[in-house]
């Protein structure tokens, strides 16, 4: 029997870049502010902001994307959660309002993943039972600075830890246990989450700065590791890693694309962190992939994910970019600045290395545009500019573009 228009229609599934997701939090959580329009508008204007901002070095290329094939929901990684005092002295957490310093708590999320989400719900009950008291910026009083947690979404491994300021920490092995006893409890959706390590992050820093300073495990690993791509990669508590659930397709095979046949080539992967990009591409069949990274941290993991992957091309220098030993006229650089960008010393240290080919990906399209002045200016010719919409649901963009030398 042949269906009307109106069966087919509601039949038919409905396209990932046209929908719109609700949340109880928004408008007032600032974890997002574009949830309510459709990812096909939000690409559309994300590009076209890139492209007028870029406009002096497109010389008529386009700025690439795709529209993604999954529902943009549920993707985000990692849970950053301030932990704050009420009224009464009790801990509260949760997502900083927007453009404010006042904590939503989350009772629900359109963009994390939810098992994190859930995990977060149960740690304000966890620290009131320990007493444990919430930072307080204005009198720099208090113990606990935040709450995180790390999946990697390719093995279900979840890091966990909390962020104190500097001294003693009597009530650490408590909270390991009671955070693990209910993260044990939570519902598995799709493929299970485990809870391997429960850390203590100690912030040196006495300011809002969320993150902390030194890692010290309380209960089981310090690390975890993903399972991707036909890699296993470590990361510490301590190391940056990408905390979007597919950054495979959305980063790390157009870079690795934009890279070219790498097949006996020499890299270097600056800024490299856990070696995600120098991995790849000695997997492709470069020869000498050299990563260059001042975390030390990062720089055990990155060296640990080469032996372990059986990649003994991978080298690692832990030193700032701008400062390393580089090696001259490589077949490819993969640059992965903060959102800075490489600024000054950064751009020198390309132009003293003059890499073939160099692969920039950009945290913000201002940062680009600033470092492309420099590099065109010195002979280098941008050939390719993609779009990798790591923040859907943001105003946030990373960019990803190749520039050949003349």
């Amino acid at each position: 029997m042949r269906q009307t228009p109106e069966v087919r229609r509601r039949d038919r599934k409905p396209d990932p870049a046209e929908q719109t997701f609700e949340c109880r939090h928004f408008g007032v959580c600032g974890g997002c502010s574009l949830l309510d329009q459709p990812v096909a508008w939000q690409l559309h204007d994300k590009v076209a902001a890139c492209e007028a901002l870029l406009a002096p070095f497109l010389g008529g290329l386009r700025v690439a994307h795709e529209l993604p094939q999954r529902p943009q929901r549920w993707f985000r990684s990692r849970l950053l959660y301030p932990v704050r005092q009420d009224r009464d002295r009790k801990p509260v957490l949760g997502i900083y309002e927007y453009r404010s310093h006042h904590v939503v708590p989350i009772e629900e999320c359109q963009t994390q993943d939810r098992w994190l989400t859930e995990l977060g719900k149960r740690v304000e009950g966890i620290l009131r039972n320990l007493r444990l008291e919430g930072f307080q910026p204005n009198r720099r009083r208090g113990v606990a600075k935040a709450f995180w947690a790390r999946l990697a979404s390719g093995s279900g491994e979840v890091l966990a830890g909390l962020v104190t300021r500097p001294g003693a920490f009597a009530e650490g092995p408590e909270f390991a246990a009671q955070l693990a006893a209910a993260a044990a409890e939570l519902p598995q959706r799709g493929r299970p989450r485990q809870l391997v390590g429960v850390v203590h992050s100690i912030s040196d820093r006495d300011d809002d700065f969320l993150l902390g300073d030194r890692h010290v495990p309380l209960r089981g690993r310090d690390h975890l590791v993903d399972v991707r791509d036909g890699l296993r990669v470590r990361v510490s508590a301590g190391s940056f890693y990408q905390i979007h659930s597919g950054a495979y397709e959305l980063l790390y095979a157009p870079v690795v694309a934009l890279c070219g046949d790498v097949r006996g080539a020499r890299v270097v992967d600056g800024y490299g962190g856990v070696g995600a990009f120098g991995l790849r591409l000695a997997q492709a069949g470069a020869t000498e992939v050299l990563v260059v990274e001042d975390n030390a941290a990062a720089c055990r993991d990155a060296e640990h994910n080469a032996a372990a992957n059986g990649l003994p091309q991978v080298r690692v220098q832990r030193s700032s970019f701008p400062a390393a030993a580089l090696p001259t006229d490589v077949d490819v650089m993969v640059v992965d600045p903060p959102r800075s960008g490489l600024k000054d010393a950064g751009v020198r240290a390309v132009l003293a290395a003059r890499p073939r080919r160099l692969v920039y990906v950009a945290c913000a399209a201002e940062a680009l545009q600033r470092d492309l002045a420099p590099l065109t200016e010195a002979g280098y010719a941008l050939t390719a500019v993609r779009l990798c919409d790591l923040f859907p649901h943001t105003e946030h963009v990373e960019l990803v573009a190749r520039l050949e030398r003349r």
